[in-house]
């Protein structure tokens, strides 16, 4: 897993690197700036013009510093687009010294690459018009690289600004990055450490981007007896939605549980039984115990049951692991105050059941972190997978992102999978992993594919 911070720790880190560990702001941007050109020295040396915008503030100092080295190391075809504004001492510093240098300055942003060096970490307000101005003429060169972050990029993925095809990030990237569509103007991101002690800083931060390589599934042992391998129930199917439950019952099998028992509408009950020979198929009514059971999944395809009647077979599981998906997500807002205080949640809602469930739980939008704190909150302190492009898990206030993005698994019944992975494996990070690795897989095998070899996949790499 990697760190990721918060533009707030961003600025403590660079404050606690010189207030506690003595080490100067300016040997600080010295630092950062070496790295940051060593890291574009290619790109600038077979640029025909490089405009290095810098504002008033740090990176502003930054995006100067930079432009003075590549110029004193014989780069000339370089230009300075100064935005003025109250300068940061440090920035005085870096501008004084390219004016003494006679590094050009220009007031025009035509070029095909340029350094952005407008706005740093923190901006959280609306930019002016002339600042507009600034970020429309920047996206219009060929190729733009970021300080640390793009200008304009807020916390909240409410947006105007550059979009970068390369960000280089000091000391860790950002949470910004992965908030609401903020991904698209981040473009490549390189992390570099420009002298900050890392080692010695402790984070209080609760944000991390998961990988393929925090994969870490139990082993399942070659003479594990079936009840050893867990036994999933799950509550799903309707008429107008038989197929969910199956798709479901699928990936727990192939996942590597043992047993099965699929519990469904009377009204598909012969086909979802006669269909599925591996599974014990039973009626809705039919659960009346959870002891026979390590997890629950209920909602694929479900649309016959009431709010009362999800949450009593919810609490009917207890302290057991619980995965509420699609028609049981809404059910479980309407009937939140019934949830029981053991209950031990993980809902997989999609941005459209997010708002709706939102909206029901009369809960503020606007910032998808605190909303997903105030939803867990309101269900009991349930854990939260919201899927997209960059699905975000919130559990146990820890945030994890995973920014694996696949085209070919925006298909029906992908999420039907995915919480029967989460409801086997009983941890959603992992059910998280699986799934994408496994889409990642049948993409690269089949191109964009159907969930039934989206489930192959799954048994393959498990």
């Amino acid at each position: 897993m990697n760190n990721l911070i918060t533009y707030k720790s961003a600025k403590e880190l660079d404050i606690l690197s010189q207030e506690k560990y003595l080490i100067p702001s300016l040997s600080l941007m010295e630092s950062a700036a070496r790295c940051f050109y060593s890291a574009i020295k290619d790109k600038l040396i077979n640029s025909k013009l490089t405009i290095f915008v810098a504002g008033s503030g740090n990176n502003g100092a930054d995006s100067l510093a930079v432009a003075r080295m590549a110029y004193c190391d014989g780069i000339k075809n370089i230009n300075i687009y100064f935005v003025p504004g109250h300068q940061s001492k440090e920035n005085k510093v870096q501008y004084d010294i390219c004016k003494a240098l006679e590094i050009p300055f220009t007031d025009n942003l035509d070029s095909e690459l340029i350094v952005d060096g407008l706005i740093g970490v923190g901006f959280s307000g609306e930019l002016s018009q002339e600042k507009r101005n600034i970020v429309d003429g920047i996206n219009k060169a060929n190729y733009i690289i970021s300080i640390d972050c793009p200008s304009g990029l807020k916390e909240d993925g409410n947006s105007y600004c550059v979009k970068a095809n390369e960000t280089i990030t000091f000391g860790y990237e950002k949470v910004a990055f992965y908030i609401g569509s903020n991904i698209n103007y981040v473009g490549k991101i390189t992390t570099l450490n420009p002298s900050f002690p890392l080692t010695s800083i402790s984070l209080s931060d609760n944000y991390r981007r998961i990988s393929y390589s925090d994969i870490n599934l139990r082993k399942i042992d070659d003479r594990e007896y079936k009840n050893k391998k867990g036994h999933v129930a799950i509550v799903g199917g309707s008429k107008e939605y038989s197929g969910a439950v199956r798709l479901s019952e699928r990936a727990v099998f192939k996942c590597g549980a043992g047993l099965v028992t699929v519990f469904t509408s009377p009204e598909i009950y012969e086909v979802v039984a006669n269909e599925n020979l591996s599974p014990i198929v039973k009626k809705f009514e039919d659960l009346q115990s959870s002891n026979s059971y390590d997890s629950l999944l209920i909602g694929p395809g479900l649309t016959d049951l009431s709010g009362e009647e999800v949450i009593k077979l919810i609490n009917l599981f207890n302290s057991k692991c619980v995965v509420v998906d699609a028609g049981a997500i809404k059910l479980l807002g309407e009937n939140c105050n019934a949830i029981s205080d053991n209950s031990n949640i993980i809902i997989t809602p999609h941005l459209g059941e997010f708002r709706a469930l939102l909206a029901t739980l009369n809960i503020d939008s606007s910032n998808t972190l605190t909303s997903l704190i105030a939803v867990s909150k309101a269900l009991k302190g349930a854990t939260i997978v919201l899927k997209s492009s960059i699905t975000i898990i919130y559990q146990k206030g820890m945030f994890y992102f995973l920014n694996e993005p696949n085209p070919a698994l925006g298909v029906a019944g992908s999420g039907d999978v995915l919480a029967g992975l989460i409801a086997c494996l009983k941890d959603p990070i992992q059910g998280v992993l699986l799934h994408s690795l496994a889409g990642r897989s049948a993409h690269e095998r089949f191109g964009f594919f159907t969930c039934e070899e989206l489930i192959d996949e799954v048994g393959r790499i498990r």
